[in-house]
């Protein structure tokens, strides 16, 4: 069976900083993350068709979670994980008869629900666009996304990019990239730190997603996320 890709996921839970939280891990994983406090926001939103997964509290106000589950599952496919503090096997079987297709007790760590989402994306034959990885093809000098956007690279670029997913465990200090790029150094590393400024924007506008680069202040760049070179 063919894969289909998940980038898309709603958060529905009236704890704001469990959803903030949450959301920022998962940006940082790759999926593209929006929260709600009630189910009745996420009806209303014209945002609803968009989402190929779901995170649901059950102890919801106005429309619980279960009932919130019954109408999603009257609208689409896409997988539904419970995280709810709401114990018993009343919950569990409520939320799984309602369509969910996991359920987890809170407290949980944010890794776990990643891992939940992935196992669930397993059963229903779905592919989690941010566990793919960013691949550089040095032959032809372009840099691939996850969703398989292609951005091409300048000499330059590609120098610097390369020298990065070398080894993406490490940061690079900015002398090391600007002799990998062959850049003239300066006193503040202005001519570097403007190449990868003008990369950045690139990689954003051509990809249509953020950036695999993080500075680390102080001492260089690094990437961020899962990464590849392809040399062939």
């Amino acid at each position: 069976m063919t894969e289909t890709p998940i980038s898309q996921v709603c958060i529905v839970d009236d704890d704001s900083d469990f959803v903030e939280f949450l959301g920022q891990y998962l940006e940082v994983r790759g999926l593209a993350a929006s929260g709600f406090a009630t189910a009745e926001a996420l009806l209303k939103s014209s945002d609803l068709a968009k989402f190929d997964f779901f995170i649901l509290d059950l102890g919801l106000p106005g429309i619980d979670g279960v009932d919130l589950i019954t109408l999603l599952r009257a609208r689409t496919n896409a997988g539904i994980l419970v995280i709810s503090g709401r114990m018993g096997p009343d919950a569990f079987n409520s939320a799984l008869s309602a369509g969910a297709d996991m359920f987890i007790n809170k407290p949980i760590r944010f890794d776990q629900v990643y891992n939940a989402i992935a196992s669930v994306c397993r059963r229903m034959s779905l592919r989690i666009v941010g566990n793919s990885p960013w691949r550089l093809l040095v032959k032809r000098s372009e840099l691939v996304a996850p969703d398989g956007g292609t951005v091409s690279l300048t000499p330059v670029e590609l120098k610097i990019l390369h020298r990065l997913f070398d080894d993406p465990s490490q940061v690079v200090t900015r002398q090391q990239l600007s002799d990998a790029a062959g850049i003239i150094t300066s006193g503040d590393d202005r001519n570097l730190d403007s190449a990868i400024f003008r990369l950045r924007r690139k990689i954003e506008k051509e990809a249509s997603q953020p950036s695999p680069l993080k500075t680390v202040h102080g001492l260089g760049y690094q990437v961020f996320k899962l990464v590849e070179i392809i040399h062939p």
